[in-house]
């Protein structure tokens, strides 16, 4: 078999084959059915092409040789393996669910106390494997299925096909010098010498996973193969504390020693681990010192519905502008983001853009020009863009009073859209708020400036500003597919996942011929059982 896509034969043995689940370098994962039993199970065949070399058919048949000793509720099951029709295969334990790797793409960060737990139950799978004198050799995200188990969330170690007893003799599969494992989780003697790998390599992985979890990627992601595996070897990790300012010391201190250069320096065994991590209390998992920088909070979301009035201060006086709503003079703080000082805003930039805003409203009162007004209310915006009231009061007057031409020609149009760009690749999204905003002034159904606006916002952290544009251009465009799967996917990275599901139904409405979106449906399906199971899994 030298495809990943169709398996080389309709059966084998008593297994049908219904459909592909993955493929490695070796190997392929299909979802297959007893004939005889009606059981559903992961059937893994050995390519074709590598099957005629004797010792990869070795190493293919040791991965199931190791398995059978192992009954874990942490560990994919293994069922039996065989030869038939010059196909080899196992027969394993069909997981539903996803890998952490996913999971990690899909959260870029998972919390402290969810990876704790995901990682208390995979030194359960390491201490089982350990007790039965079994390394692993290749403990990375991929290898760690998270499977719906009635309700709870159940973290299941697989793949084994680089694993070894501590007394077997390895190197007629493995030449003694030799390097196998992932160069991004791999340890210092395991780069040296496959060889020299024991338990302590694979707590060594282990926490390059548990380091990829908190920080979004490995501690030495940059870099090709040759620097990576030397700074495994050489570099002590970048201190996680400085990625995320939620880990806290005492969480820091078990991964730095998971990841010491010595093994001796290490946690000695999973069991050892695993009582560190258990003595973990909740203030001791997070960081509490108010020193430490805090990220960004998002604000409460209001409905694309909602009007100036839906917001205002009580103690705010009130104004009534030409548009017929009642609208206020803010105080300092209205509808802005919990953290004034994400963008670095001072005192006297919020009371001007207050006074704008005043100002705007007391022309629109008067009877004056709408297109003084926006830009009045333009200079609010980009003297304090975390605050929605001044947007919704430009996007109102916007709705009202169109420009007819305007400021700015076909030409000048381009030269805006160009600049917004330039701003975005030099991510510089404050700019680019404001240039999407002068923008959306002179074409207020500009799809692609809203997309661009929100992204820019999500990346400053101003999570409710970018969940209301894209909420604002729907409530104008609710049919349009560009805005709902930004939507889809905005909701999902903020683990929104139940109303995400919601905006890829709509989708599916829209385009029922494009299959991706229900096992788009499915899958944040689970993962929204697997978030929701972990925070009740002790």
């Amino acid at each position: 078999m030298s495809s990943n896509d169709k398996p080389p034969v309709a059966q084998v043995a008593n297994y049908r084959i219904m459909k592909l689940i993955a493929t490695g370098g070796m190997s392929s994962v299909y979802k297959a059915c007893d004939i005889k039993t009606g059981k559903l199970v992961a059937l893994k065949i050995l390519d074709l092409e590598l099957a005629k070399n004797p010792i990869l058919i070795e190493r293919f048949h040791r991965e199931a040789k190791h398995a059978s000793i192992l009954s874990h509720k942490n560990i994919v099951a293994f069922y039996e393996s065989g030869h038939a029709d010059n196909i080899h295969y196992l027969v394993m334990e069909l997981v539903s669910g996803i890998d952490l790797g996913q999971y990690i793409r899909r959260k870029v960060r998972i919390d402290t106390e969810e990876s704790r737990r995901i990682i208390i139950q995979a030194c359960k799978a390491l201490n089982h494997a350990h007790e039965h004198g079994l390394i692993h050799r290749d403990i990375k995200p991929s290898n760690f299925l998270l499977a719906d188990d009635r309700g709870r969330c159940r973290v299941k170690l697989a793949d084994l096909g680089l694993s070894r007893m501590e007394n077997e003799e390895d190197y007629r599969v493995t030449r003694a010098g030799t390097t196998v494992g992932t160069v991004d989780y791999m340890s210092p003697e395991q780069a040296r010498d496959a060889g020299l790998a024991d338990i302590r390599s694979d707590i060594y992985s282990l926490g390059c996973t548990f380091y990829h979890m908190l920080a979004g990627s490995p501690p030495f992601a940059e870099g090709g193969i040759g620097e990576r595996v030397y700074r495994h070897i050489a570099v002590n990790p970048p201190d996680i504390r400085d990625i995320n300012s939620q880990v806290s010391t005492e969480l820091w201190e078990i991964i730095r020693r998971m990841l010491a250069k010595r093994p001796e320096d290490r946690f000695q065994t999973p069991i050892e681990l695993l009582t560190a991590l258990r003595a973990l209390t909740k203030d001791s998992l997070e960081f509490q010192n108010s020193q430490k920088p805090v990220q960004p909070e998002s604000i409460e979301t209001p409905t694309p519905t909602d009007t100036p009035e839906d917001v205002q201060s009580p103690s705010s006086p009130l104004t009534r502008t030409r548009l017929g709503k009642v609208t206020t003079t803010p105080d300092i703080q209205t509808n802005s983001e919990k953290n004034p000082d994400v963008l670095g805003i001072t005192a006297e930039q919020k009371q001007a853009a207050s006074e704008q805003f005043t100002y705007a409203t007391e022309v629109l009162r008067s009877q004056g020009g709408p297109a003084y007004a926006q830009e009045l209310l333009l200079a609010a915006v980009k003297l304090d863009p975390t605050n929605l009231l001044y947007r919704k009061m430009l996007r109102e007057v916007i709705r009202e009073h169109t420009h007819k031409g305007g400021w700015f020609t076909a030409l000048s149009m381009i030269h805006a859209r160009s600049r917004l760009r330039a701003a975005i690749r030099a991510n510089e999204y404050r700019l680019a708020l404001e240039l999407g905003e002068e923008i959306l002034v002179r074409r207020p159904g500009d799809i692609s400036t809203q997309v661009e606006m929100a992204e820019s916002a999500e990346a400053l952290g101003l999570h409710g500003l970018a969940m209301w544009l894209l909420q604002e251009a729907i409530s104008s465009s609710p049919k349009n597919l560009n805005l709902l799967r930004s939507l889809a996917s905005l909701l999902e990275r903020q683990e929104n996942y139940r109303q995400a599901i919601e905006v890829l139904v709509k989708i599916r409405q829209l385009t029922p011929s494009d299959f991706s979106v229900n096992d788009r449906i499915k899958n944040l399906a689970v993962t929204e059982t697997i978030a929701r199971t972990l925070k009740q899994d002790s």
